[in-house]
């Protein structure tokens, strides 16, 4: 018996879910295979997107007034 390519599971095509990397630190979210992502020495990541950095760097800090000693 033939099976029909298109809904065959063998078939060459057959769209496969991206690989998970890792989750972003800043959203996060998922980060998976071939996405562009800016990774920190201690292995956190986050993906190359402003939003994702500024939410990192707002959790990750501390705000602080310039020049005033704490």
């Amino acid at each position: 018996m033939i099976e029909n390519p298109i809904i065959s599971d063998r078939h060459p095509i057959r769209i496969q879910e991206p690989r998970v990397i890792g989750e972003c630190a800043g959203c996060y979210g998922e980060i998976v295979e071939g996405e562009s992502i800016i990774e920190f020495l201690d292995g956190s990541m986050i993906h190359y997107d402003r939003y994702c950095a500024l939410a990192f760097c707002l959790e990750a800090g501390k705000e602080k007034t310039a020049g005033w000693d704490d």
